[in-house]
């Protein structure tokens, strides 16, 4: 029987080459492609350009169509990596080193700013008819838009002691899930999918992205760091409003809500502090319903995706979905 990983492992693998056709590993100076290709090198699970193909293919396109807005949006999902550590102040990514950690804020941003042009380039270049290829840029770009917006928001949330789920959820829809939205989205394009395949599949990979996020949050306290590839509790550091934070501060006692706060984006923190503010989500069941409303994002996905006609493609997009949020890692 065929997994998620199967799926990923046989349509990964043509991406970095299409990228590495913009952007060469080696060149002048060298602080500027090692910076670049040093998270590009380090993998990740490169789901985002599988579900550009599988998306492609669910419309009727093929694989080669779909290689460019692969590509781009797995530069575009890197290039927002290296910001957000620096806008987060964030210590490991993959499990090593954030880019700005080992090249400094400077070049790291620089090394980001390429590749969002590039994001462009590629795009704009895609061997897909024009019309498709104008509405794969213009896609782009609004969904880049919303992750900043995105980012922003999160900036505003920071200040706040009062947090809705519903806060974290539009914060969610605009950044992960405008990401997974786009791989949907842009792969539908590129296949030549009509208006309403495009708009359902943008809307089942948003979707998937809130749904992946939650879990990836829950993973960011209740995970092993070394095979979770961040620092756990990180997030707690950062202050980093989840849906976990949502329903502890909606659900604890005065008193621990206020322990909680006083935990919640001191950057000194230290381990001890953090495993108080784990504990607080396990007294208060807020892990566990964390990884609930996940699944409930999940399910809607899915019955969004049966919108689209069956196919072993869209069999493949809902495997991907269900592994995504049973990951434990």
């Amino acid at each position: 029987m065929t997994s998620a990983l199967d799926v990923i492992q046989r349509y990964k693998g043509t991406v970095e080459t299409e990228i590495e056709r913009y952007l060469p590993r080696t060149g002048e100076p060298p602080e500027f492609y090692n910076s670049i290709w040093e998270l590009l090198d380090r993998g990740g699970k490169r789901f985002r350009p599988v579900l550009v193909f599988l998306a492609a293919e669910c419309v009727g396109g093929d694989k080669e169509a779909a290689i460019g807005a692969a590509a781009a949006v797995e530069l575009l999902h890197n290039m927002t990596l290296i910001h957000d550590d620096i806008e987060d102040q964030s210590e490991l990514r993959r499990g090593k080193p954030c880019i700005h950690r080992i090249y400094g804020v400077p070049v790291s941003i620089n090394a980001g700013d390429a590749m969002l042009i590039k994001v462009f380039e590629i795009a704009n270049e895609s061997h897909i008819p024009l019309d498709r290829c104008h509405r794969l840029v213009t896609c782009i770009a609004k969904r880049a838009y919303d992750i900043t917006w995105g980012q922003a928001y999160e900036f505003n949330l920071w200040k706040r002691n009062e947090l809705s789920e519903e806060d974290v959820i539009r914060l969610l829809r605009c950044k992960t899930g405008a990401l997974t939205g786009l791989a949907t989205e842009a792969g539908a394009i590129a296949g030549g999918g009509q208006d309403e395949q495009i708009q359902a599949l943008g809307r089942f990979g948003e979707t998937v992205g809130i749904a992946f996020q939650i879990i990836d949050d829950v993973l960011n306290v209740a995970g092993e760091e070394k095979e979770y590839g961040k620092e756990i509790g990180g997030d707690i550091r950062e202050g980093k409003k989840t849906v976990m934070a949502a329903h502890l501060l909606q659900s604890a006692t005065d008193t621990d809500r206020k322990k909680f706060l006083r935990m919640l984006g001191k950057k000194s923190i230290k381990r001890i502090e953090i495993r108080k503010a784990i504990t607080l989500y396990e007294k208060y069941g807020s892990i566990d319903y964390a990884k609930a409303r996940s699944n409930f994002y999940l399910q809607e996905a899915i019955q969004i995706l049966n919108k689209v006609p069956i196919s072993e493609s869209r069999e493949n997009l809902e495997l991907i979905a269900k592994f995504l949020v049973s990951r434990n890692y």
